[in-house]
């Protein structure tokens, strides 16, 4: 009797995990399994680090909200009748969690890795910012000068988070899985990319350059904060568990990596591309003058940006070759019957 009872509480745990991992794949169905395995290497390289190192990582930020208006806006598309609305919503939102998540992820993963501690390159990046006849105080000093122009810069240097966000919106409303697949895929490459150049060639940014009362508009907002880099360089335990997340990235910027990312993503819907190009354009310059990066920063960030989108080009197209079964991004979670091949999409 007991094991009949036990087999059959087995049977339905079983029955139920099914259930919810089938209904995950459904949802997650437009993130690769690539970008997915880097992000999971991500955080297993903060958590390692910090363990290695006696590194307590900052708190995570409070993201109860957030989780509950995933679950409501689900529940709501389940039952939805079939609606533009209810077949962008989950795609758009499970998107978002996956970046969500990978972001913290490598922010995580940048202070880890900052513990190793190798030698600051900053003479090497000032060195070839003169190389290419860039002379970093004058420039920054003739930003200042021009209000009109800094603000402009800092507004665009301050749309990264939007940006980031822009393209799972826009590719979930056009239904175009397949580059929302490359773009999610790029931004783990790319993302990963950084934090490894980063670690192995670390810098204080051309911020240890300047006094910020030298300046009337500039605040070098973006600036790397240089008591949490001093600190994860220093051996022994440390503990980060009531300090915020700061940007410890110098080369290459990763804003200029999202400023050239999300056009990429987004070159086939022309006028959001258009309006792209002049706002990053702004960007990179920004990561000079709010970011407090060197000229080359922003240089190697649209390199990183342009060879992680290729990256993921190719082994998204290699998917799709070697794959011949082709499934409908989420049908089943949103009750709608299989799209045409244009708009459909192959599990990774």
């Amino acid at each position: 009797m007991y094991s009949t009872l036990i087999c059959n509480s087995l049977h339905v745990s079983c029955r139920f995990c099914d259930i919810c991992l089938d209904h995950l794949r459904l949802r997650f169905v437009v993130v690769p399994f690539a970008a997915v395995r880097l992000g999971l290497a991500l955080m297993a390289s903060a958590c390692v680090g910090a363990k290695a190192t006696g590194l307590t990582l900052p708190s995570v930020p409070d993201l109860s909200l957030f989780l509950g208006a995933i679950v409501a806006l689900d529940v709501y598309c389940r039952f939805a009748s079939p609606s533009l609305v209810s077949r962008a919503a989950p795609i758009f939102v499970y998107s978002m969690i996956y970046l969500v998540a990978t972001s913290l992820a490598g922010a995580f993963a940048s202070y880890a890795t900052q513990r190793l501690a190798m030698p600051l390159q900053d003479e090497l990046f000032l060195s070839l910012d003169r190389w290419l006849g860039v002379d970093w105080l004058a420039f920054v000093h003739y930003i200042d000068d021009r209000p009109v122009l800094a603000e402009w810069l800092r507004k665009a240097y301050a749309s990264m988070a939007i940006q980031i966000v822009a393209p799972a919106l826009l590719l979930a409303v056009l239904e175009r899985i397949d580059e929302l697949r490359v773009y999610l895929l790029s931004y783990a490459i790319a993302l990963t990319a950084t934090i490894v150049i980063a670690a192995v060639l670390p810098a204080s940014s051309a911020v240890t350059l300047v006094d910020n009362s030298m300046f009337h508009e500039l605040r070098f907002a973006g600036r790397t904060p240089l008591d949490h880099l001093a600190r994860l360089r220093e051996a022994g335990p440390l503990d980060f568990t009531n300090s915020g997340i700061g940007g410890l990235v110098s080369f290459p910027s990763f804003h200029a990596v999202v400023g050239a990312l999300t056009p990429l993503s987004l070159r086939s819907v022309r006028p959001v591309f258009y309006v792209l190009c002049l706002v990053d354009a702004g960007l990179m310059v920004g990561t000079v003058t709010d970011g407090g990066h060197y000229v080359v920063d922003p240089i190697g960030g649209i390199a990183v940006a342009y060879l992680s989108y290729r990256m993921a080009q190719s082994i998204e197209s290699r998917r799709r070759r070697s794959s011949p079964i082709v499934e409908a991004h989420g049908a089943r979670a949103a009750h709608l019957s299989p799209p045409s091949a244009g708009r459909a999409s192959a599990v990774a």
